[in-house]
């Protein structure tokens, strides 16, 4: 089975083998074409059919011409999961982290996704898709400084170790982790306390833009780094009720 994440900033193709994620390829979502997309799968020599979470619309037509079984989320195949947002406002990636991360653990109640934007989202004890928070992302954050004139255009995200950062390159990515770490940590304990959260009650992290900030989280977390892909594969597995 292949599962394709459509993003904001990139595409991510998995192929599931065995029950298990084998392969991961990714394709910037600037060079996104017929052509590019096509020569991806070409690398790929199954037929088995192809489930599709997108939240770019425009990159879904890429794919309508392709002679293969093409299936997208929520069009084609719905998520089973109760939704308490507005349905029709809510990423499809949202719901399919939701639903993965239930099927992962079933004790899960907060879901962070590090990606362009960090959503912070939360579920019910019976896996009920609550609602949740999105924020500006740490990689779309560095795109701000493009506007500062005596800022770098581009700067490597490193993490720092020194208390008082000495030039530009520190100050930024100092900033970045000491002010994203400080409100994720601040989110989580009053969301914890809002909601009369028990230690049983588990948070997962998802997404590319995590490795800055995980040594310095104040709570216990898993971390599945290729959620939604996974949700594509127990969709996949709910819809056809079969294994690979």
């Amino acid at each position: 089975m292949i599962g394709i994440d459509i993003g904001n900033t990139a595409i991510k193709l998995g192929v599931f083998n065995k029950n298990k994620l084998t392969e991961v390829y990714f394709l910037d979502k600037k060079e996104a074409s017929a052509k590019s997309i096509k020569n991806l799968l070409s690398k790929i020599n199954k037929r088995h059919p192809i489930l599709i979470c997108s939240v770019v619309p425009k990159i879904n037509r890429l794919f309508f011409k392709l002679k293969r079984d093409i299936y997208f989320v929520e069009k084609d195949i719905k998520i089973p999961i109760k939704c308490f947002y507005d349905k029709s406002k809510v990423g499809p990636d949202r719901l399919l982290a939701a639903y993965a991360a239930k099927k992962i653990e079933d004790s899960v109640r907060l879901i962070l996704d590090f990606g362009t934007a960090i959503t912070l989202d939360f579920l019910s004890k019976k896996g009920d898709y609550q609602g949740g928070i999105i924020l500006p992302g740490i990689s779309s954050t560095l795109t701000t400084f493009k506007r500062c004139a005596l800022l770098p255009d581009r700067i490597e995200i490193k993490a720092i170790r020194k208390i008082v950062p000495q030039n530009t390159f520190e100050s930024i990515n100092k900033g970045l982790q000491d002010g994203f770490s400080i409100m994720i940590n601040g989110l989580i304990a009053k969301y914890r306390q809002k909601l009369k959260l028990s230690k049983s009650d588990k948070i997962l992290i998802t997404g590319g833009d995590f490795s800055l900030l995980k040594s310095r989280f104040e709570f216990d977390f898993r971390y599945k780094k290729h959620l939604v892909l996974q949700g594509l594969f127990y969709l996949y597995q709910d819809f056809f009720g079969d294994d690979l």
